[in-house]
């Protein structure tokens, strides 16, 4: 486990959590405390696994998760959005989510201030969402718990998201959706997660990642724009992190005035 300082042109001292995966969650909690941000990012997978065979709300199958972000809401603003995890979750559940008082950003944003902040849900969250809907069959791929990534993110909602001022941050749970579908964007800062650090890690690179492959390129640390934490938990059965501590990402504000992305 560790903290991650990094500077960077931001106005707001900004904590990035993801990938928590409904685990135990103490010591995020005391070093929240600790560090004082002044909001609280968490970009998606805060969930692990549903049962279908359990009639509860996908959300109240977690253990961790409500308790998790209420913590999180009773430390600074906390927003949230929802990664390929969060896949079975339905309105009652995003209703439970914010009564915990983060916010929950779907497919949507919000102003903090002179800030905006939106949150672009996994593809395979939006698709299941459309298909329940219009049909009472589940795909039977997704029952023991992730989604595909076969899908593309619902992007429609960026054009009103970029057109307004102010320094706008986007968390955005799949670091493999930057070059694809933001790169010309006029976004300032894209917060990610989803790679868990690559799994294991040799000379300072990962060697796998859903959604990229053998040897990804975006697995942790500051790519551009974008700012990927390597997760809050082990979930890779069988196989361990290596050389790949769990990781709370501090962004702090540089000494000067921070300008807008106009690239």
């Amino acid at each position: 486990m560790k903290d991650t300082i990094y500077k960077l042109n931001i106005p707001l001292r900004t904590a990035l959590l993801a990938d928590l995966h409904d685990r135990p969650f103490g010591w995020i909690t005391r070093s929240l405390i600790a560090h004082k941000p002044d909001i609280i990012c968490i970009a998606g997978d805060t969930a692990h696994r549903f049962d279908f065979s359990d009639d509860r709300l996908a959300i109240q199958q977690t253990r961790y998760v409500l308790p998790f972000l209420k913590a999180c809401s009773e430390i600074a603003p906390t927003f949230m959005s929802l990664g390929n995890h969060e896949w079975r979750l339905c309105e009652e559940d995003i209703a439970l989510l914010g009564e915990t008082g983060a916010t929950v950003l779907e497919n949507s944003y919000c102003s903090f201030g002179s800030v905006l902040i939106g949150g672009l849900s996994s593809a395979g969250y939006t698709a299941y969402k459309k298909h329940r809907r219009h049909s009472a069959e589940r795909y039977p791929e997704w029952h023991h718990g992730d989604c595909p990534h076969s899908f593309a993110p619902e992007r429609s909602w960026l054009d009103d998201f970029c057109a307004r001022e102010g320094y706008k941050i986007l968390l955005c749970h799949h670091p493999e959706y930057r070059d694809k579908y933001l790169s010309s964007l006029p976004i300032d800062l894209v917060l990610s997660g989803h790679a868990h650090g690559g799994q294991i890690r040799l000379f300072g690179h990962g060697l796998y990642a859903p959604g990229q492959g053998i040897l990804p390129e975006y697995t942790s640390g500051i790519h551009g724009n974008m700012v990927i934490s390597t997760g809050l938990a082990n979930t890779a059965g069988m196989i361990p992190r290596l050389f790949n501590p769990r990781e709370i990402v501090y962004i702090e504000p540089m000494e000067q005035p921070y300008k807008t992305r106009r690239d």
